[in-house]
């Protein structure tokens, strides 16, 4: 592609948009949600030529209602670099986060890739070899009534993230019960399942190993993949402090900084 193809020009346009500066939905200039990955891949490569280390991927839209709400019928994914990550307790920065949403997850890491479409679950969940309870910090480029190709585009919102402690995936573990509690300034303000993100973050993962398959862009090892909200997404206030309980893994937390 070059400089002038529509593509490059809206991928230009959103990797130049932040919160703080952001511009109107792509998604009547963009063809397909097809095109919407080319541009989140050719912002992919930009960022990867530049320097930064991609550490994996992060699925939205992984509930029934997520998917109604943006006029989708599966998720979509954007990818995960080093510099969105921050550590577990830590105050985030304010310069990096317009309109910062908060969400309780579940993460997996690979020990082996999974290069192949249609795999089946004993092979997927073979190549987790940890998880971690996380927070996931989505902050969009794209103001205004966004659907899921705008954030498909947009890189599916990613903007940082924390991880807690790192578990091995024991054989007996069930990634589907797996339960947790979110506490907002010392208040209990929601509670899910891990079965609420399409019945199992193993069937997260084997959707999007499939659909990186397609894209020619496989899951590799030492990847991780963050595989929805197990809760609502709470929008974040200057001053709020959040801590995820996960059952079986611990805890997760971070602050957002006072105005």
């Amino acid at each position: 592609m070059t400089e002038s193809d529509p593509l490059t020009v809206l991928a230009t346009r959103l990797r130049d948009a932040t919160g703080f500066a952001p511009i109107e939905p792509v998604h009547n200039d963009i063809g397909s949600m097809a095109d919407a990955y080319t541009i989140q891949a050719i912002n992919r490569r930009h960022w990867i030529d530049e320097g930064r280390e991609q550490t994996g991927y992060k699925v939205a839209f992984t509930t029934i209602e997520s998917q109604e709400h943006f006029g989708t019928s599966e998720p979509v994914y954007g990818t995960l670099f080093r510099d969105m990550q921050f550590e577990n307790g830590s105050t985030l920065p304010s310069d990096r986060l317009a309109k910062p949403m908060l969400e309780g997850e579940i993460v997996m890491e690979l020990s082996a890739d999974l290069p192949g479409d249609a795999l089946d679950p004993e092979t997927v969940r073979a190549a987790i070899g940890a998880i971690f309870p996380a927070l996931e910090v989505p902050d969009s480029s794209v103001s205004g009534q966004i659907d899921a190709v705008d954030m498909a585009a947009d890189n599916a919102a990613a903007a940082g993230y924390v991880l807690g402690d790192r578990h091995p995936l024991e054989l007996d573990f069930d990634l589907a019960s797996i339960g947790l509690t979110m506490v907002r300034n010392g208040k209990v303000v929601d509670s899910g399942v891990s079965a609420i993100c399409m019945g199992s973050p193993l069937n997260v993962l084997i959707w999007l190993a499939g659909a990186l398959a397609a894209a020619g862009t496989p899951l590799r090892a030492g990847q991780i993949v963050f595989a929805g909200s197990l809760i609502p997404i709470i929008p974040a206030k200057p001053g709020d402090t959040f801590e995820a309980a996960v059952e079986d893994l611990g805890t997760v937390s971070c602050e957002f900084p006072a105005e």
